[in-house]
């Protein structure tokens, strides 16, 4: 301690040629008024400052060494100034880099997926009963070209090739299930399943009667055209170029009225309309015949209209005269009833088939019978 002492008290200003050393004791705490300071330290009473107590000959480890601010300025701009540009444009590159790598990976992701789930369409052409059908089976996702079965029965009339096509007549209306499956090239081999529905329409048809009852000359006639299948209520018209006999007319309903006196038979054809979207048309060749007036009860009808399972059916057996009616032998179809007074055949059928039955009518004088036959599609 002496000898810092010494060599600061006699070296306060020490010249060597052109240099100058002057220590600069500021930075050291002062003493205290009766020249005290904290401990470690003692008082250099010439400057009034608290020096570190070195040991003798020792190094002063406790002095501390203030950072010089140049140097620390210049560290302060190397750190600021260039680390932080090379981090923002090391941030720059990375977040560069890192858009184009989740870009990319993503595309990656979306090939890695490989071909969606494989799945049958649902929609297929509607097909009209008994008429020509094509269709085409649809799927979606997988790998094409795919390949179809049916898996059970296929409704009566229809057909399926592996390549999906739908062909033939459907023989029956309303919607029938196709159970089928399609399998595609992926490997392993995709495969889906399922229930289609196929609505085929009911076939529009005229009913008749043919031959219609006859007319007899000079008296009122009334006789109805009848239709089955399609979509009622069906519209009738006669067809371009045809007339019924002179004196009758066509309703759209189907009923024919007037009188006539034209002889022999006529024939005509006639067109009816359903009410379905789009609508069905179909046509018929229907005839009249003119007769003279019977004398007694005689059974006017020639033949019945045909019916359809599960259709409604109604037809008023004409007759010349008023009487009671009975089926005389055979059997109505199932569903069909007669009303006995009025000789009107009425009601649902059942089953389909030709239905063969002896109608007759009797007044307390007279009778007539005549077989009719009643087909049911």
């Amino acid at each position: 301690m002496r000898n810092l002492l010494a060599a600061l008290t006699g070296a306060v200003v020490l010249t060597v040629g052109a240099c100058t050393f002057a220590p600069d004791l500021s930075r050291f705490a002062a003493c205290d008024a009766p020249g005290g300071c904290p401990s470690g330290t003692s008082c250099l009473p010439s400057e009034n400052r608290c020096l570190p107590a070195c040991g003798e000959g020792g190094p002063c480890d406790d002095d501390p060494e203030p950072v010089d601010p140049p140097d620390a300025g210049t560290d302060v701009d190397a750190g600021t100034g260039t680390d932080a540009d090379a981090g923002a444009t090391d941030a720059g590159t990375d977040v560069d880099a890192g858009a184009t790598d989740a870009g990319t990976d993503v595309d990656a992701g979306a090939t890695d997926a490989g071909p969606s789930a494989l799945a049958l369409e649902s929609l297929l052409p509607e097909a009209v009963e008994s008429m020509p059908y094509s269709g085409q089976l649809q799927a979606r996702g997988g790998t094409p070209p795919y390949t179809f079965n049916a898996t059970g029965p296929l409704p009566a009339g229809i057909l399926l090739d592996t390549e999906g096509r739908l062909t033939g007549a459907p023989k029956q209306a309303g919607d029938q299930v196709l159970p089928v499956e399609v399998t595609d090239l992926s490997t392993p081999t995709k495969r889906a399943s399922g229930s289609l529905t196929l609505h085929v329409r009911p076939l529009l048809r005229v009913a008749g009667p043919e031959p219609l009852a006859d007319a007899i000359n000079k008296r009122d006639y009334t006789e109805r055209v009848s239709a089955t299948g399609g979509k009622r209520p069906y519209t009738f018209a006669l067809a371009q170029g045809q007339s019924l006999p002179a004196g009758l007319t066509l309703a759209a309903d189907g009923l024919i009225t007037g009188t006539t006196t034209q002889a022999g038979k006529t024939t005509f054809t006639v067109v009816v309309t359903d009410s379905d979207t789009p609508p069905q048309s179909a046509t018929g060749s229907l005839s009249i015949t003119l007769t003279s007036a019977p004398g007694t009860v005689t059974l006017m009808s020639k033949a019945v209209p045909k019916g359809r399972v599960g259709s409604d059916y109604i037809y008023d057996v004409r007759a010349s005269g008023t009487g009671n009616w009975s089926v005389k032998s055979g059997a109505l179809p199932p569903g069909i009833l007669l009303d006995t007074k009025d000789g009107i055949l009425y009601g649902k059928p059942t089953s389909p088939g030709d239905f063969t039955f002896l109608l007759g009518v009797a007044d307390l004088l007279f009778s007539d019978e005549r077989f009719y036959t009643l087909h049911v599609d």
